[in-house]
């Protein structure tokens, strides 16, 4: 890690001292935000994440809601970009992929046991039938099969089973279907451009995605991506990036790709700074675990109890706080946590940082048009001017046959007049 990494969160309500977490000082780069809706989780990561890029650490944010892009550097939808899940690192077995990937969509659309292992087993046939060996490791490039045959084994299973298997593949249709209709998963190869996104502030956008249950596996799928590409950079004593991820109770359960990042990241110089509005979510291990805590109010009397254990505190002095941004914090090497009142980001900013913010939100207000006229245009194509016809078929009443009569065309209108016609009916223009 770098030496003199300092950032600035507040100050002390007693003492009135500036309070700093400093990473390097702690046990592990890692930091845990939590508080009820409203009490300034957001607006206290959107701080810290300003006071790291001041010092050339970057961050990658995973952002739900769109709510950080004031102070990422660039703003990456991942609807722009591609992933196959199904893709097998190189060293790895793709059993070991057929187990992870039914995991992470087992835990995100709490599938039960037969479903989890109807799901391996469609993932399974997937690598047999384009004739990969699921037991060798893999050393050399492979082309993964698509993600989306997932769904063509999951019939082809179903048409082979019987009436009860039928019952639980029908099921488990019903829950993952929308995944298959998400254009993330429609290319072979995984296009995330990793070595552009660490090297500046970056807010991942999931917000367009339909359901919150396809926002959260998707979040799992990047991740699980992240991990490999900071395997593959290598360890580092440096710290090459943060990674921020709001409501990340979502996300964490043992064995996820996130439950990975916490216990493996620090050896390849990334940190993790996690929020939610239900800590209790949290295993206390994580928290435990955390080189930092920062309490801001916990309206719920079961969180309120479950974060004034780790950190020592009379759970209602973590219940009664009112002011927004007004908390606890506690750090892994100091046992006392202190009262603080988190600096808003608004006191923090220059004139010439603010004056860059605004420009990169017009910038990026202007982009977001550009694309919907774009996709606008292609729905509804320009129609083509259609001329009249130089030749007109008149039906006779009577006779009902067709007769065709030749007209003299307007040079300055193009309507068809009557052959022995000297001016046009329709413009007065002399023919």
């Amino acid at each position: 890690m770098q030496e003199g990494i300092k950032v600035l969160l507040g100050k002390s309500v007693r003492e009135g001292k500036k309070i700093y977490w400093e990473p390097k000082r702690e046990k592990n780069p890692h930091l845990v935000v939590v508080g009820t809706s409203g009490s300034g989780k957001t607006e206290t990561l959107r701080s810290i994440i300003l006071e790291l890029k001041r010092q050339n650490v970057p961050s990658i944010i995973i952002d739900f809601h769109a709510e950080f892009r004031d102070v990422a550097d660039q703003v990456i939808n991942l609807r722009d970009l591609t992933i196959n899940p199904l893709e097998i690192e190189l060293g790895r077995r793709p059993q070991d992929v057929v187990y992870e990937v039914a995991n992470i969509m087992k835990k995100i659309f709490s599938l039960g046991d037969q479903q989890e292992a109807l799901l391996r087993q469609a993932i399974r046939r997937c690598y047999e039938d384009n004739r990969i060996n699921i037991l060798n490791p893999v050393y050399s490039n492979m082309k993964a099969p698509p993600f989306m045959d997932i769904k063509d084994k999951i019939n082809e299973i179903y048409d082979e089973s019987d009436s009860i298997s039928r019952n639980t593949l029908f099921s488990l249709t019903n829950r993952i279907e929308a995944l298959f209709e998400v254009d993330i998963f429609f290319k072979e190869n995984t296009i995330i451009p990793f070595d552009t996104i660490i090297r500046k502030t970056t807010s991942i956008e999931l917000k367009d995605f339909p359901t919150e249950d396809i926002k959260s596996v998707i979040a799992e799928f990047f991740l699980n991506k992240l991990i490999y590409y900071l395997y593959k950079a290598g360890k580092s004593d440096s710290m090459r990036l943060h990674c921020v991820i709001d409501e990340a109770h979502r996300l964490t359960y043992e064995g996820s790709p996130l439950d990975r990042l916490l216990r493996e990241s620090r050896k390849y110089g990334t940190g993790i700074i996690l929020s939610s509005q239900r800590p209790s979510d949290f295993s206390e291990t994580i928290l435990a675990n955390s080189g930092g805590i920062i309490s801001l109010q916990c309206s719920l009397e079961k969180d309120a109890k479950f974060v004034a254990r780790q950190m020592n505190l009379d759970f209602i002095d973590v219940k009664n706080l009112t002011d927004v941004g007004s908390g606890f914090v506690k750090f892994s090497s100091d046992n006392v946590s202190r009262k603080i009142k988190i600096q808003h980001i608004n006191e923090r900013l220059t004139e010439e940082e603010k004056s860059e913010i605004e420009r990169k939100l017009r910038q990026f207000e202007r982009l977001v048009i550009k694309v919907e006229e774009k996709k606008k245009r292609k729905v509804k194509p320009k129609k083509r001017r259609k001329l009249r016809p130089a030749k007109k078929i008149l039906k006779s009443k009577k006779s009902k046959k067709e007769k065709t009569k030749r007209l003299t065309i307007c040079r300055n209108c193009l309507y068809g007049n009557e052959k022995d016609a000297l001016y046009c009916t329709e413009c007065g223009a002399r023919l």
